[in-house]
C-alpha cells in the first residue's frame, strides 16, 4: 500500500499491512507477534522506536518517515482496532490534586520500633492475608513486577527505571493505607549503605511470604507452589555480598554525577553502572528470591529496598537542583521521548507519566535532608577509557586500570548473573545484572541485549593471567555458565582518563 500519514489509522485498515511474512517471521524468533492486533499493540512502543531508528525491518528497506508517523499517530489515537463501536475515550492524567494524600515522611527503618512498628506489621499482614484476587492483595500488588502477570512491565536497564519504580512504591504505599487503622503508615526504607540491616526484616510478616497458590511462568513451568516461602540471604551474608560488590561506591560515586545518564546508568555503549548497577548488585545480593526477577518482590525487603532507591533518586535531584520537569531537563542530553511525549512516556499499569513522577511532591511523599554534597559532587571529576578528542584530559592514577567485560549477550543468561573478574582463577572483583529468567520474553531487555561491566582495580593485582567468569544465580545456587553461551564477550584493559 502507499505509503501516505493517515491522521486516524485503524489496525484493520492500515497497520497490519506494514508487516510482510518475513518480518512477522523474523521478529517471532525474537518473540515479538507481528500478526495479531494484541501482539502489535502490546509492542507497540518498542516497534515504534526500531522503525523510527531504521532498526526494523531487519534487512530490509526502512519505513519512511509517513509510514512511521502514521504508526506514532495509531498509537496516540488509543491503537483503534476499526470495529464499529465507539471509540474508548482516552484516560485522563491524574492531576496534582488527585495525588494528594496526607503528607507521608518515609523514614529509616532502622528507627523503626514500637508502636509505629507494630502498625507496619499489621498493614503488611493484612494485605498478606488477602485473598490473591483482591487488587490489594499483596499477592497482586507483588505480581506488578513480573510474574504471574501476561503483560510484562518490565522497566528496568532503561531511563525510566527510577521514575517506574516511584510510581510503584506510591502504589504499594497506597494500599497499605487503605487498610483499616494504618492511614498514616509510610514506607520506610532499608538504607543499603549504612552497614546494617534493621532486624525486624528477619521476623514475621518481613522475613518471608508464602505463596497462596501455584505460579507458573510463560512456558507454563512452575516456578513456586502453594505453601512455598520465599527465600532470602541471612543479614551477615547480604551485608559481605554488598560489600564485595562495591555497592556503596556505586551509589557514592553515582550521587557525584550532574548527568542524569551517568547516575541513572547504562550509559553510553550499554555499560552497566550508576544506581542500575548498585540496584541489580543490592538484588543479586539478597539471596534467592530478589535475584529472580520473576518473583523478586515476593519477599517483603523488595519494598524497603526499593524505598531507598527511590530516596537516593530524590537525594540526588535535590543534591543538583533536578525536583521539577524543566530543571530535570537540564540535566539530560537534549530532551528525550521518554521524558516528553505524551504517547511515549506512560508507565503502565499505573495512570501516570513519566513528567508526573519527577517532582516527588505530586505524591505528598518526603524523605529526610539528604547527606551534605562532597567535594566530589563540586568537582565533577569524570572517569572514563576514552574521552571526545576536542576535549582535555589528563592520565588517571597510574595504579588504577580499568577492565571492561564487553558485549556479554544477556539474552541468553536465563537470569540474574555475576561476572566475576579473576587473576590466576582467583576472584578480585564481581558485579552482578538483575533480570527475568525469560529476559528474551521482554521488550525492554531485547533493546539493550549487549551489556558491558567495567572493573577499577589496582594495576599491581593484575599479576597473572586475568580471566572473565560468569555466575548464574538459579534457586540459591551459583552456577558456572559458559562463556561460549553468550555471544562472543570479550575483556578490554585500559588506563583511566579524567
Amino acid at each position: 500500500m502507499a505509503d501516505k500519514q493517515v491522521s486516524n489509522p485503524t489496525y484493520m485498515a492500515n497497520i497490519r499491512h506494514f508487516f510482510t511474512d518475513g518480518d512477522k517471521g523474523c521478529m517471532a524468533g525474537r518473540g515479538i507477534d507481528l500478526g495479531t492486533y494484541e501482539g502489535v499493540k502490546f509492542n507497540a512502543l518498542r516497534i515504534y522506536f526500531k522503525v523510527r531508528d531504521g532498526e526494523m525491518p531487519v534487512g530490509a528497506p526502512r519505513w519512511k518517515k509517513a509510514r512511521v508517523e502514521t504508526f506514532y499517530n495509531w498509537m496516540k489515537n488509543d491503537y483503534p482496532r476499526g470495529i464499529a463501536a465507539p471509540k474508548r475515550p482516552k484516560a485522563a492524567r491524574r492531576t496534582d490534586a488527585q495525588f494528594k494524600r496526607r503528607p507521608a515522611r518515609r523514614e529509616d527503618a532502622a528507627t523503626y520500633s514500637g508502636r509505629k512498628l507494630a502498625k507496619l506489621k499489621t498493614a503488611f499482614q493484612a494485605l498478606m492475608d488477602k485473598p490473591a484476587t483482591d487488587p490489594d492483595s499483596y499477592f497482586a500488588l507483588a505480581g506488578l513486577h513480573w510474574l504471574p502477570k501476561p503483560t510484562v512491565y518490565c522497566r528496568h536497564h532503561e531511563n525510566a527505571y527510577n521514575p517506574w519504580q516511584r510510581a510503584y512504591m506510591n502504589h504499594f504505599e497506597d494500599a497499605l493505607r487503605r487498610v483499616p487503622g494504618c492511614a498514616d503508615v509510610t514506607l520506610p526504607y532499608w538504607d543499603i549503605t549504612s552497614r546494617r540491616i534493621p532486624a525486624f526484616l528477619f521476623k514475621p510478616p518481613f522475613d518471608s511470604y508464602k505463596f497462596p497458590q501455584d505460579l507458573y511462568d510463560f512456558q507454563g513451568e512452575r516456578v513456586a507452589k502453594k505453601g512455598d516461602r520465599t527465600k532470602r540471604n541471612g543479614a551477615r551474608h547480604i551485608l559481605a555480598s554488598l560489600a564485595c560488590r562495591n555497592v556503596t561506591e556505586t551509589v557514592e560515586t553515582a550521587l557525584t554525577s550532574s548527568r542524569w545518564e551517568l547516575f541513572n546508568g547504562w550509559v553510553s555503549g550499554n555499560t552497566h553502572g550508576g544506581i542500575i548497577s548498585a540496584h541489580d548488585n543490592g538484588h543479586n545480593a539478597c539471596g534467592e528470591t530478589m535475584q529472580n526477577q520473576d518473583i523478586a518482590a515476593f519477599d517483603p525487603i523488595f519494598w524497603f529496598f526499593h524505598s531507598n532507591w527511590d530516596r537516593v533518586w530524590w537525594n540526588w535531584q535535590r543534591n543538583f537542583d533536578a525536583m521539577t520537569v524543566d530543571s530535570f531537563k537540564s540535566h539530560l542530553i537534549g530532551t528525550p521521548d521518554w521524558l516528553s511525549d505524551p504517547v511515549l512516556n506512560g508507565l503502565p499499569p499505573f495512570d501516570v507519566a513519566v513528567p508526573d513522577t519527577i517532582n516527588l511532591a505530586n505524591f505528598d511523599v518526603s524523605y529526610g535532608p539528604p547527606k551534605a554534597k562532597s567535594k566530589a559532587t563540586v568537582r565533577q571529576t569524570l572517569k572514563a577509557g576514552s574521552v571526545a578528542a576536542y576535549r582535555p584530559f589528563h592520565i588517571g592514577t597510574p595504579n588504577k586500570v580499568s577492565v571492561r567485560a564487553k558485549n556479554v549477550d544477556r539474552l541468553k543468561i536465563p537470569g540474574s548473573f555475576d561476572v566475576v573478574l579473576q587473576v590466576r582463577g582467583r576472584e578480585i572483583a564481581r558485579t552482578g545484572l538483575f533480570q527475568s529468567t525469560m529476559p528474551s520474553q521482554c521488550s525492554t531487555c531485547r533493546m539493550k541485549a549487549l551489556a558491558n561491566f567495567d572493573f577499577e582495580v589496582d594495576l599491581a593485582a593484575l599479576n597473572g593471567p586475568v580471566s572473565l567468569k560468569i555466575l548464574l544465580h538459579q534457586k540459591g545456587k551459583e552456577m558456572n555458565f559458559p562463556l561460549t553461551s553468550c555471544g562472543s564477550p570479550s575483556i578490554n584493559a585500559r588506563l583511566l582518563l579524567t
